[in-house]
């Protein structure tokens, strides 16, 4: 008799912790800060710590992975990672850049392992990021780089080239990227330019971006 409840107790809480047909199919997009870049059935949504949408609630966001209660179940997704726990980083995934209302196409994302915010820009060489962003992400960019000057809106500035390990835009990986360090104090995104763009396949669909790996 034991054992029949024991083995009960054990199918119970098997079921427990399995998808439920009616569970919402989310992937993990981005990992900003305190928020969670998802694509829920196919809707992307930014989520903060305690916010809620359908079924799924946002319990914590750490830089490699996001514990999210999805219905009744509690679920640990690292980026790029889906509730099927199927990994999205082959060759064909996709993610999609939604337009925010000033016409730009800005999204999380990652450099060398750390979260950071890009700003989709067709018009810059490369990868292009503010020295203050570099020393936030632990890049030692005068050590590793070679000393530029870089061609700006506001005229010639002095700049670094370097090379990133990686950069990484929701399931998509692209490493050995050449990326430019300007000694400015600008408040703009990091800008994802065509160092990266180049490397993957990118269509505008209507107020989207699809990028593609190769």
């Amino acid at each position: 008799m034991k054992s029949l409840v024991a083995l009960l107790l054990l199918l119970t809480l098997a079921s427990n912790a399995l998808a439920s047909r009616d569970d919402p199919h989310v992937l993990v997009i981005g990992l900003l800060g305190q928020k969670a870049l998802l694509r829920i059935d196919g809707e992307q949504h930014m989520l903060a710590v305690g916010e809620r949408i359908g079924g799924v609630t946002v319990l914590e966001v750490t830089r490699q992975d996001t514990l999210l209660r999805i219905n009744k179940r509690e679920v640990r997704l690292a980026m790029g990672k889906d509730t099927g726990a199927i990994t999205q980083r082959s060759a064909g995934a996709s993610v999609e850049i939604g337009m925010n209302g000033y016409g730009q196409f800005i999204t999380g994302g990652q450099i060398n392992g750390r979260v950071v915010r890009f700003l989709v820009d067709t018009g810059a060489n490369t990868v292009s990021l503010t020295a203050n962003d570099a020393r936030a992400i632990g890049l030692d960019y005068k050590r590793i780089g070679e000393r530029v000057g870089i061609m700006t809106a506001g005229g010639n500035i002095e700049g670094w080239s370097v090379t990133l390990g990686s950069v990484q835009v929701g399931p998509i990986t692209v490493r050995n990227v050449i990326a430019t360090v300007r000694e400015s104090n600008d408040n703009a995104p990091i800008l994802l330019g065509m160092t990266f763009l180049s490397r993957v396949s990118m269509q505008h669909e209507q107020n989207r971006i699809r990028l593609t790996a190769r």
